[in-house]
């Protein structure tokens, strides 16, 4: 079995009772079975304690006040206390850590979600990089396409390459990657997944970012002429303003986000178009200094979800939503500074992450709603979505 963690993996520490955000609430924490019958047959005192605060029904701990019944008032965990980490079920275990399942590989990746690895994830300088090893651990036993999952690692290893060329803005960055998805999704729909290969060599051939840059760029500037510079921006504005109303309907982990949510739309987009293109130009230049930090997320999005799509097929979707999920964030840190008149710090930009990680992440049907939106809005088509990123390029 190979395991890959991104280098930074063993850095992390948990902050325990000085989080700012504890993963101890705010959301259900499912107990595996294997877990259940060890609490079942607990002893004591403390037993006793185990039975009267499960939900035996849901096999979830209960919850008072949004908090899992065994976070004690100094943010700590009484089962960890009581019973030591082994008592621990597979959830509390594995958190942060996410394990992406493949036939004979594990990737392994710390979610965003938690501050401490979104401190950890935005505070690396340094480009990104993996490692795997090999141990023994069981292979899974579900039908696999090998050759397609082949193909997405090739393909994921140049995006990463790609995504990490600090010699161009972090939006042609995104561009390429998204035109290079598209080209691959392209051969994946209609089962010529062989041809993968040869679109990466063209991708790494010598001036071929610069012949890239040069059409896309091209392709920007002839679209915006043919709509109208104005119509365009309005019709962008309208739709970041939308993607930010989806969020109230996805499921709600933290109402306060919701609020804010609110907020963040009223300052970015009340003004009119005129306004928000002023203040986004000057954000566009103050946030070149933050640029690593969004490269960062960028990478972690891709390395978590890409390869996914050797089960769904939809390599684009996966491509679609790491690049959103750097425009959003991107966004909410410019209305941050805008509501606020200063600029966020690293800590509040680092708050942004791992709140948004978390809505999103951290839900099925917010990952599936955000997923239909990507897929069925024509706003994000992938020509759409390139003329929102070259906007201010060239």
């Amino acid at each position: 079995m190979i395991y890959t963690i991104p280098e930074y993996y063993n850095q992390f520490q948990c902050l325990a009772s000085a989080c700012p955000a504890t993963c101890c609430a705010g959301w259900q924490i499912v107990i595996d079975e294997k877990t259940q019958e060890k609490y079942r047959n607990y002893k004591g005192s403390f037993g006793n304690r185990l039975k009267n605060s499960i939900d035996w029904e849901n096999g979830t701990f209960q919850q008072y006040h949004g908090r899992c019944a065994f976070l004690n008032e100094e943010n700590l965990c009484d089962i960890h206390i009581e019973a030591g980490h082994d008592a621990l079920c597979r959830t509390c275990r594995r958190y942060p850590k996410h394990v992406e399942v493949y036939e004979n590989e594990r990737e392994i990746s710390l979610s965003l979600s938690c501050p401490a690895v979104a401190r950890l994830i935005m505070g690396q300088k340094e480009t990104c990089r993996f490692r795997s090893i090999e141990r023994d651990g069981e292979e899974s036993e579900e039908d696999f396409d090998e050759f397609l999952y082949s193909a997405l690692q090739d393909c994921r290893n140049v995006m990463l390459e790609l995504a990490q060329d600090r010699s161009v803005s972090l939006h042609l960055r995104m561009a390429r990657i998204l035109a290079l998805a598209h080209d691959v999704q392209n051969r994946i729909e209609r089962n010529r997944v062989f041809e993968v290969e040869t679109v990466l060599e063209r991708y790494q051939r010598p001036q071929a970012r610069e012949r890239l840059d040069a059409k896309l760029l091209r392709f920007a500037g002839q679209s915006k002429q043919q709509q109208g510079a104005r119509a365009w921006l309005e019709d962008w504005i309208t739709v970041r303003w939308r993607m930010l109303d989806l969020f109230r309907e996805f499921e709600v982990l933290d109402p306060l986000w919701t609020e804010d949510l609110q907020e963040y739309r009223k300052c970015l987009y009340e003004k009119g178009c005129a306004t928000y293109l002023e203040q986004e130009l000057q954000w566009e230049q103050v946030a070149k200094e933050w640029e690593t930090e969004y490269e960062q997320i960028l990478v972690y999005f891709l390395f978590t979800y890409f390869c996914g799509a050797v089960y769904d097929g939809d390599a684009m979707r996966k491509v679609q939503m790491a690049v959103e999920s750097v425009r959003i964030l991107s966004e909410l840190g410019m209305a941050a500074w805008m509501r606020g008149k200063t600029l966020p710090t690293f800590e509040d930009r680092m708050r942004l992450a791992w709140r948004y990680s978390r809505e999103l992440e951290h839900s099925d049907p917010n990952l599936a709603a955000m997923e239909r939106v990507l897929g069925e809005w024509p706003e994000y088509g992938f020509e759409p979505m390139l003329l929102q990123l070259l906007v201010h390029e060239g």
